[in-house]
């Protein structure tokens, strides 16, 4: 009985930790691929929309629902807050960090309790090259 009483707990724990790594792990993957994927693209208004969307296909191969997700563009090494925000540019040169924060859900917690509170960020920083073609 008694074994029983520390192994539930102790698995628990384990599960919330394996939780947290899949979404620590699921945003630097999202960040690094958003980045590329603007960095790869042929126009400011395209690169957006195809960093958000394989920022979403990253969360959703570690079970994450893309809905409380944000992608933003901010100046390198800027905190990913939405005062620091900027317009992410192409032009050859340009420097800037691409920010993936998720919300953070642990099992068995309801969301009344924990909130959107607990969040995860994954930064990249993008570098557009010197020789960018079509800029």
């Amino acid at each position: 009985m008694l074994a029983v009483l520390v192994l539930i707990p102790a698995v628990y724990i384990l599960v919330a930790l394996l939780r947290i790594q899949a979404v620590t792990l699921a945003v630097d993957q999202a960040a690094r691929d958003a980045g590329r994927a603007m960095d790869s693209a042929a126009s400011v208004a395209d690169g957006a929309a195809r960093a958000r969307a394989v920022a979403e296909i990253d969360l959703a191969d570690q079970r994450l629902g893309g809905s409380a997700l944000t992608v933003r563009f901010v100046a390198a090494g800027s905190a990913c807050t939405a005062e620091h925000e900027i317009a992410p540019s192409l032009a050859a040169g340009s420097v800037y960090d691409v920010c993936v924060t998720a919300v953070l859900t642990l099992p068995g917690v309801p969301s009344v309790i924990s909130g959107r509170t607990n969040t995860v960020t994954g930064v990249y920083t993008v570098h557009v090259g010197e020789l960018r073609e079509g800029a």
